[in-house]
């Protein structure tokens, strides 16, 4: 087996994303044993610079240490401890000895797997802002709250922006999917600058002028040293078509423009290819889309109490009715009564009203 996994291990993290998680669970006065028993997360996955933990406990472990501890800034707080180095793996190293930081992006964009088979970093070009979008998806099913992660993840982008190009390059807009676990103060002394919920996407908002800050101090061997270890180790570059099929999806949902043809355009395959590749890994188009539909829901209606027909709007549902049919088909129950519901599992977090959003984003 490569370094890569096969497909059931695609979402085993190439980094220590839980690095200074136990002394940021000590610092909180909680019980490492006792998250990592409620988590079924073995101490052995901690140990050590190799990865053996995969993205779905790591979300896991963070949201039940949040709530465990009462924490709800507890992923912003792992990634103010790990800035440094260390969290990115064999990218981190390549970003450190990139030429510019437009260079380290780009690399990164193309070699994600090297992170993650089950991550995804993309760009997009921002032309009436001059500026990049830098986009993170992670693409598992059966996640509906994964903001502490991504907050982690997000936050350690703007940090290591800043440390590599000595303070010049930075993050000036930052984009969620969710809605705020925090107080907005707190998003703004992490980032310094606006934060946005309820986005069709996670990531990061850069200037032309960041992306050609150059890196301080690269070396260039230990540059051709490291891309050449991600060449020979990372041989797998693609997670199972489903998970791809996924991350599509979840940006195109409320965009009216999700169809399997258009999804299909994207991942540049022909239709019936998509059909074919799909039904041969156990799974159909419109089964992704409905479970990619089902997380979001489930997310929205249980974490938020952003009225339903909003939701059913950020659904891609054409009518409320749809979205009342679907909930009883998939959770045996109405919206209301899922809503009234106590969370469980890594669906625990605070929730959040409409007059706790930050005023940019409030409707």
């Amino acid at each position: 087996m490569n370094a890569a996994g096969d497909g059931q291990d695609f979402d085993l993290v190439h980094a220590r994303l839980l690095r200074f998680f136990p002394e940021l669970v000590e610092e909180l006065g909680g019980s490492l044993p006792g998250l990592l028993a409620s988590a079924e997360v073995g101490m052995d996955t901690l140990a050590g610079d190799a990865p053996g933990i995969t993205y779905r406990q790591a979300i896991h472990l963070m949201e039940l240490a949040a709530q465990e501890l009462d924490c709800p800034d507890f992923g912003m707080r792992l990634a103010e401890k790990q800035s440094g180095g260390g969290a990115y793996g064999p990218l981190g190293q390549v970003m450190r000895n990139s030429k510019s930081f437009g260079d380290a992006l780009t690399y990164v964009s193309r070699h994600s797997y090297a992170h993650s088979l089950a991550a995804r970093v993309w760009l997009r070009r921002l032309p009436s802002e001059s500026a990049v979008f830098s986009g993170h998806d992670i693409l598992l099913d059966n996640i509906a709250n994964r903001a502490q992660a991504m907050e982690q993840i997000l936050l350690i982008g703007h940090l290591e922006a800043m440390e590599l190009t000595g303070g010049y390059a930075r993050a000036r807009r930052v984009h969620f999917r969710h809605q705020p676990v925090s107080a907005s103060r707190d998003y703004r002394r992490y980032f310094g600058c606006e934060v946005r919920f309820g986005e069709p996407a996670d990531g990061l908002v850069f200037s032309e002028r960041d992306l050609a800050c150059p890196i301080a101090d690269p070396d260039a061997d230990a540059f051709a040293d490291v891309t050449a270890y991600i060449d020979r180790h990372f041989t797998r570059h693609r997670p199972p078509l489903h998970a791809e099929t996924r991350g599509v999806i979840m940006r195109r949902l409320a965009s009216g423009q999700c169809t399997n043809e258009a999804v299909a355009g994207e991942l540049n395959l022909h239709l019936r290819t998509l059909h074919r590749r799909l039904r041969a890994e156990g799974t159909s188009f419109q089964q992704v889309k409905d479970e990619v539909r089902r997380d979001v829901m489930l997310y929205y209606v249980r974490q938020t109490t952003l009225d339903f027909a909003r939701i059913s709007e950020m659904l891609g549902f054409a009518e409320q009715s749809i979205m009342t049919r679907r909930c009883n088909r998939w959770f045996s129950m109405s919206p209301t009564r899922l809503r009234e519901e106590e969370p469980q599992g890594n669906q625990l977090s605070s929730r959040v009203r409409s007059a706790d959003l930050p005023v940019e984003k409030r409707r």
